[in-house]
């Protein structure tokens, strides 16, 4: 169960990670590390996830969920016994914080449960879930020439910030023992 709970925190960080165009050599958590950049579409919203290089004059700031409620089980499945059920999403947020679209995230092994139609309630109660979540924005934290940029993603002393769309992976487990319904979230904003 540890094994898979570290394949899925993994998972999460994946979702959001790309590497800075500099490494810092440090042993702890470094925000530079774990983001992708959503390039706009022609409509104007979140598209395509492209990887991006941030200048050493540069830093992340991850967004900060701000209503994140959690699926509720469908009923179809509380009236029975279920195993731990994973299913995962990826959460496509806009530059202003608001979840433009909630998709299925069914690439990895840890997520093959969303692909089986028995556990299509239990992706569709993700989808809306996450469809209603809201966050302050990522952002890209610009600083002076010559100022090295924190790795923290603390923007306080940044020139210019510069609100990102990003795309976040989350994976919800559906249980229920004893008729008693849990459901866990591992997710990349840690």
């Amino acid at each position: 169960m540890r094994g898979h709970a570290a394949v899925l925190a993994a998972l999460m960080l994946a979702g959001c990670a790309t590497q800075p165009q500099k490494e810092q050599a440090s042993s702890s958590f470094n925000l530079n590390q774990h983001r992708q950049m959503l390039t706009p579409e022609s409509s104007g919203g979140a598209g395509e996830i492209q990887p991006y290089q941030l200048a050493a004059t540069e830093s992340f700031r991850m967004p900060v969920a701000v209503t994140a409620d959690d699926p509720v089980l469908p009923l179809e499945y509380a009236k029975r016994s279920l195993d731990a059920t994973t299913v995962c999403v990826n959460v496509i947020l806009d530059a202003q914080g608001r979840v433009e679209r909630s998709a299925p995230l069914l690439a990895h092994s840890a997520c093959g449960a969303g692909s089986d139609t028995a556990n299509a309630g239990l992706l569709q109660a993700a989808l809306a879930a996450t469809s209603g979540w809201s966050f302050e924005p990522a952002a890209v934290c610009h600083y002076a020439a010559g100022v090295q940029a924190p790795s923290n993603g603390d923007c306080g002393t940044a020139s210019r910030i510069e609100a990102v769309p990003v795309t976040l992976a989350y994976a919800f487990t559906f249980e229920v023992i004893e008729g008693r319904a849990m459901v866990r979230r591992e997710d990349g904003l840690h």
